[in-house]
């Protein structure tokens, strides 16, 4: 479950990047996730970002019908490039749903296809910031072989991030270097504000949106590690809502939202 942003606070987790870092239950069914859901939220003083708002029992909504539901669906998520089986899947979810009293809407979300670049502009920049903290002497891993201060910061940092974080910091500080920001990071927001604006207006016509978590099906343990591009393609149904802030719930075609 993926909360709207600021509905949990984050204090006490290790920063990715801020603006986009929501938190929320990983439970066996969508039962659980409400259960944990209602004694996480509210604000925290050690979160500037938290929302102040009042105690909810998210338990009460998933016993009532779905009759009259206005359930959105985005035709750029069921287009080129959703493999066979997800498509499968969803096609069956979404008669399941109709057969239980739920209005089924087609939409459109213009700007989701600009989203998977825009995510990573904003998150690789935040993160570049973010983890320039761990260096070894105040907070992460230290590294067993230097000589001077200079040591320890490269080894620790060489050492203690892996190939898939060092590519995002690298990323992060390019789009934030002196030449680049205005090109890269300044333009990756204001796309950010349409985005979120879309996702606003698209929810004056229905109450949820279904779309695919993937656009394929699972893949083994490492099979992707390889090829970064391939695995960043794999987030482009879920960036859009990363972006706009919103809550999502992952759940099985028989989960209610």
């Amino acid at each position: 479950m993926k909360p709207t942003y600021g509905l949990v606070s984050r204090y006490g987790l290790v920063a990715f990047a801020s603006s986009l870092d929501q938190i929320g239950p990983i439970t066996k069914d969508v039962e659980d996730s409400a259960i944990l859901l209602s004694l996480i939220v509210g604000k925290d003083e050690k979160d500037t970002t938290s929302i102040d708002i009042p105690k909810k029992d998210y338990t009460k909504n998933l016993k009532k019908d779905i009759k009259g539901l206005k359930i959105g669906v985005p035709k750029e998520f069921f287009g080129d490039g959703i493999n066979p089986d997800v498509k499968e899947a969803l096609d069956k979810t979404i008669e399941v749903y109709r057969n239980l009293g739920a209005e089924i809407i087609n939409i459109s979300l213009d700007v989701s296809e600009y989203s998977l670049a825009t995510y990573y502009i904003i998150a690789c920049a935040e993160a570049s910031s973010n983890l320039g903290r761990f260096d070894g002497i105040r907070y992460g891993y230290r590294t067993k072989e230097f000589s001077n201060l200079k040591d320890i910061y490269r080894n620790s940092r060489s050492e203690g991030f892996g190939a898939e974080v060092k590519r995002r910091i690298i990323l992060g500080t390019y789009v934030l270097s002196s030449g680049y920001y205005d090109a890269y990071y300044k333009k990756a927001q204001k796309v950010r504000t349409l985005v979120q604006n879309e996702f606003a207006d698209r929810f004056k016509q229905v109450d949820v949106l279904l779309t695919p978590t993937s656009p394929v099906t699972a893949f083994k343990f490492g099979e992707k590690s390889k090829n970064p591009l391939e695995m960043y393609l794999s987030d482009i149904c879920t960036v859009s809502v990363n972006i706009a802030g919103i809550p999502r719930n992952i759940c099985t075609m028989w989960g209610r939202f």
